[in-house]
């Protein structure tokens, strides 16, 4: 029969072994979707900046799709994540 502390011990291996998987695969997607908010920024600004006059509608995306990348970046940056050349 096992002993109570080294039952214990191993559930608690077990149950960081999958936080680990679980932090893996939400940083691959974080970056994923950081590629993907990147560029829809970059679709914005170049939409801003090949429009005539002043449009506040396109100027609210543009500062919208700014701040979801800066976001996403600053989550990034808390999980010291770095994105791998392909």
């Amino acid at each position: 029969m096992e002993s109570r502390s080294n039952k214990n011990a191993k559930t608690k291996r077990h149950r960081k072994q999958k936080i680990g998987k679980l932090h893996k695969s939400y940083d691959t997607y974080l970056l994923e979707l950081m590629e993907v908010t990147q560029e829809k920024w970059n679709q914005q600004k170049s939409i801003v900046h090949k429009s005539f006059g002043y449009n506040p509608e396109s100027e609210y995306e543009l500062k919208k799709a700014e701040a979801k990348y800066f976001y996403l970046f600053r989550e990034a940056r808390k999980r010291q994540l770095r994105n791998s050349p392909k």
